[in-house]
């Protein structure tokens, strides 16, 4: 499915203006993450805390998407806009997106993939690095200790656990993650491109999840008209309902 494809081209614009600012460091994570996982007591307190990503007072934004072509996402790539741990202190607006390459994407397992990707995001659990929650609206907000920083802890280490995680799904071929530390303005930018991203994913949600179909009262009625991926989900899912209750 192209769902995303225009995307994952805004996406690529977005880091070439940043690029050219000189604020974009990449680097490929090419070996398994060694950083110690603690899943029972990974609590880190206001005082012992180095840095706070995407604090509620900050800009923040977390979203991920895909695209049935594992050859346009950079295997490894971890891309950051903006400094990295230690040289971030106290509270920073933060961005973080995760791409997907993969293959096999249709109308009928999208919306199944879509959700364990989506938990599987946020099944990180880092020694010292604690998520404190992540909203409805795609809102991330966690926590580095300052032990963790010490010890080596950074963005490219939370990168490189997320891409060993969604690398271990079967139709992930390639995975990409771009975090924004910057400043405000870059990830309210990011922002704009997550829109189109998330009013597609709540179309597809909607669709597939309540298996409502009234288009003329629908709050994604214009996304799902100007996406050929969608209308034709739309219409795979309303046959099964049909023939379901047929």
């Amino acid at each position: 499915m192209a769902l995303f494809d225009k995307n994952l081209i805004d996406i690529r614009n977005y880091l070439s203006r940043k690029s050219a600012d000189g604020k974009v460091t990449e680097s490929v994570h090419s070996a398994p993450n060694g950083w110690p996982e603690d899943r029972k007591r990974n609590l880190v307190l206001g005082q012992d805390t180095a840095v706070e990503l995407g604090h509620p007072n900050d800009a923040s934004t977390a979203f991920l998407f895909w695209v049935d072509d594992p050859s346009a996402v950079r295997h490894g790539r971890i891309t950051i806009v903006g400094p990295d741990l230690p040289a971030l202190t106290n509270q920073v607006s933060f961005g973080r997106v995760v791409i997907v390459g993969g293959d096999g994407f249709d109308e009928e397992n999208s919306y199944g993939r879509y959700r364990e990707m989506e938990l599987l995001r946020y099944d990180i659990h880092l020694k010292g690095y604690m998520m404190r929650s992540a909203s409805q609206f795609h809102r991330e907000w966690s926590r580095v200790s300052r032990q963790a920083v010490a010890g080596g802890f950074s963005l490219r280490t939370l990168g490189g656990a997320l891409i060993d995680r969604f690398s271990g799904l079967a139709y992930a071929r390639s995975v990409e993650v771009i975090f924004v530390t910057s400043d405000r303005e870059a990830v309210l930018e990011l922002q704009g491109i997550a829109g189109p991203v998330l009013q597609r994913i709540g179309a597809m949600n909607k669709m597939a999840g309540e298996m409502s179909f009234d288009c003329d009262d629908c709050e994604y009625n214009a996304v799902c008209g100007d996406v050929a991926e969608l209308r034709s989900m739309r219409n795979v899912l309303h046959k099964k309902e049909a023939d379901a209750h047929g």
